[in-house]
């Protein structure tokens, strides 16, 4: 796993965390916020057709499996 993927994984823990902890907090929720956060950010360098095909790609590939990462090969 690579490090980006790493790092998301322990921000989003910590965030579920939270919103465990805290009473007047919904993981739902928070999930829909940090998912319409992450897509405002990526919208900014990427298209929106773009985004839809990762998003349609990520959706296919769900699974317990790791992410390969390759860069440059």
């Amino acid at each position: 796993m690579s490090g980006e993927h790493k790092a998301a994984e322990q921000i989003l823990n910590n965030a579920l965390t939270q919103a465990d902890d805290d009473p007047s907090m919904s993981r739902d929720a928070l999930a829909n916020a940090l998912l319409g956060q992450l897509l405002s950010e990526q919208s900014k360098t990427r298209s929106k057709a773009d985004l839809m095909s990762f998003i349609e790609f990520q959706l296919d590939n769900l699974s317990e499996d790791e992410f390969v990462v390759t860069r440059g090969c």
